[in-house]
């Protein structure tokens, strides 16, 4: 709906707007203007985009340096080009505590017997852990409450390790904001909601690394402080769509680098053939196992043969390859 309390900050436009509408933007010159919930326009950052001929010339070099896709390449027809700019939430937060854990671990030492002959015995022993928890962690997540679009939480992951050079969005001028801009995806959470998140997840991230590395947590004290440097991020993700076939496949680019950093491919006869021959061998290995089927280490070759059988399997089952 029309509310005349709203115009575009840029061009003065009337805005469109409903009452869960946080970010709005401008139909006439794509502004995006922020309307309601705990959110500074201030804090609104922009990493400038590629444009669409970029883009496409780095799907073309993804196509030449893939090899599947390089002896497809005279049968792959691009059929769109989509860009758009995606909103995340970032923030720092700082987490104390302790926490108590025991893990399992081998312990090996060197016996010799009567006659003087050493021989090597391990037991496993329980070890208990005491540690102290005193920790800064970045924390980046989607602003929008169902993340089902391809691409988008694998730029998170690219944007971690190649940080773009990110512009104050009110900064822009008009010229600029022409250049670049891109549909915007709506947000739909507030810096208040992005902050109680944040500690949430950040509790969860340490939680988890110490189940990783532990077999039984005894005590866990952990607690976040409040979000520091929390700003909202446009990040522009670009999805190049192409046919090969009958069936159309796409790949997910980091609109500020041109790096695909997700991607669906047809699968080669090459290819399916290499995992048709790991449902062989995954049976051979099973085979194996069950042939030693008296002794106990045979479980080892009959998990290990169900499990390359059933990944290959799957694989083949599927007849698209899945790339990040």
């Amino acid at each position: 709906m029309e509310a005349s309390g709203f115009k575009c900050e840029r061009c003065g436009a009337p805005l469109d707007v409903s009452p869960e509408t946080i970010v709005a933007v401008c139909p006439y010159c794509g502004f995006p203007n922020h309307i309601s919930g705990s959110i500074s326009t201030e804090n609104i950052f922009i990493a400038p985009s590629l444009g669409k001929e970029e883009v496409y010339r780095a799907f073309m070099h993804r196509v030449e340096r893939d090899v599947d896709l390089r002896s497809l390449r005279d049968d792959i027809q691009v059929v769109e080009i989509e860009g758009r700019y995606v909103p995340y939430w970032e923030g720092r937060v700082y987490l104390k505590g302790e926490v108590k854990y025991m893990r399992r671990e081998t312990e090996c030492h060197t016996v010799t017997d009567s006659q003087g002959n050493t021989r090597e015995e391990c037991h496993t022993v329980e070890r208990h852990y005491h540690e102290f928890i005193d920790r800064n962690l970045h924390l980046m997540g989607s602003a929008r409450r169902q993340v089902t679009d391809f691409g988008i939480n694998d730029i998170i992951k690219h944007y971690k390790k190649k940080f773009p050079e990110l512009k104050p969005l009110k900064e822009l001028d008009e010229d600029e904001w022409q250049r670049i801009k891109l549909e915007i995806l709506n947000t739909e959470m507030d810096e208040r909601q992005a902050r109680m998140l944040m500690k949430e997840d950040a509790v969860d991230v340490v939680r988890e690394e110490y189940k990783a590395k532990s077999d039984r947590i005894e005590y866990f004290r952990c607690m976040p402080g409040e979000p520091e440097d929390v700003k909202l991020v446009l990040l522009p993700v670009w999805t190049v769509y192409y046919r090969y076939g009958n069936s159309i496949f796409k790949v997910a680019f980091s609109g500020w680098d041109g790096k695909d950093v997700a991607a669906t491919e047809p699968m080669t006869a090459l290819r399916r053939a290499m995992y048709v021959g790991g449902i062989i061998l995954g049976i051979v290995i099973g085979g194996i196992g069950a042939g030693a089927i008296s002794s106990g280490a045979a479980i080892i070759p009959l998990v290990a043969g169900a499990g390359i059988a059933y990944y290959s399997g799957s694989k083949v089952l599927a007849g698209t390859r899945v790339e990040r």
